[in-house]
């Protein structure tokens, strides 16, 4: 979805009313954030996390630009003082937050997003490439909350906590569905092992395990792709198929419409004949008729 003043306003003020950075995880804030914006418009807790990190962001570098798009000189004022406060809360709470703003594992692919570009379905690898940041001996903090079937699919291309940003590449719509629940499914199970492996205490190496993520992503995706390059091969086969058909037929056409035009010109022909003929004879027979008297 692409967020307005008023989308960033709402946002925030929730954002101040629940102060989610005085938790750790806040995991159970952000969904809280994400129920109550449920009656204005749909957005995930991931989401609203990775908007609000990066309005906050944009506020401390003085990316003033990119803080005033699709807002009023009114909103941007109400959206800067909100700014200020979920900043103020940051300050005082962040403590243990393992994700400082500017880097994390979702960073990079929130600025992607906040772009609302239509290629989503392009993979650009670089574009989501994880920047991770530790922060005191604290491990990378995982991401499980996923956005859900409601929301729009174009807000869907920021990957979870490796941040693998993927679309179908115009799959059908038959399709579609069911390969995006396969590829979500087996990116839980992974994102579940690297929860594990941080929880039980083993070592884990975080930035391989993400490239092995990402890797995997791809090469799910282009196995996504040759499939519906092949139905779209198919699919043009039958398209060239009925146009051939088509030629043919009118082929056909043009020759039974030549067949009876020619028809018709022997029929005018003989009756043509048959007249002058029938008046040669009437002329004689008249001229007989008139010596004899």
């Amino acid at each position: 979805m692409r967020f307005t003043g008023q989308h960033d306003i709402q946002l925030l003020q929730e954002v101040v009313n629940l102060n989610p950075f005085k938790d750790t995880p806040p995991t159970t804030t952000w969904a809280s954030i994400s129920k109550n914006l449920e009656r204005l418009f749909m957005i995930s807790s991931r989401r609203c996390r990775e908007r609000t990190i990066l309005m906050l962001d944009q506020f401390i570098k003085g990316d003033y630009p990119s803080l005033q798009r699709f807002c009023t000189k009114e909103e941007f004022t109400i959206k800067e003082q909100l700014l200020q406060q979920v900043l103020q809360q940051y300050e005082d709470g962040a403590g243990g937050y393992s994700s400082r703003i500017g880097g994390g594992i979702v960073a990079a692919a929130a600025a992607a997003a906040d772009e609302d570009n239509d290629d989503d379905d392009e993979f650009d690898l670089d574009k989501i490439r994880p920047r991770v940041i530790l922060h005191d001996g604290s491990t990378p903090e995982h991401y499980t909350s996923r956005q859900g079937d409601s929301e729009p699919d174009h807000a869907n291309g920021v990957g979870g906590a490796g941040g693998g940003g993927g679309g179908n590449g115009g799959a059908t719509a038959s399709s579609a569905p069911a390969a995006k629940r396969l590829r979500v499914a087996d990116d839980d199970l992974l994102l579940e092992d690297m929860m594990a492996a941080s929880s039980d205490g083993r070592p884990a190496d975080f930035p391989t395990q993400v490239v092995t993520f990402l890797l995997s992503r791809q090469a799910k995706e282009m196995r996504v792709r040759e499939k519906e390059l092949k139905l779209r091969r198919e699919e043009l086969d039958l398209e060239r198929a009925k146009l051939k058909l088509q030629e043919d037929r009118h082929a056909l056409e043009k020759a039974r419409f030549e067949i009876e035009r020619q028809e018709r010109e022997l029929r005018l022909r003989s009756e043509k004949q048959e007249r002058t003929l029938f008046m040669e004879v009437l002329k004689k027979v008249i001229s007989t008729g008139l010596a004899d008297s």
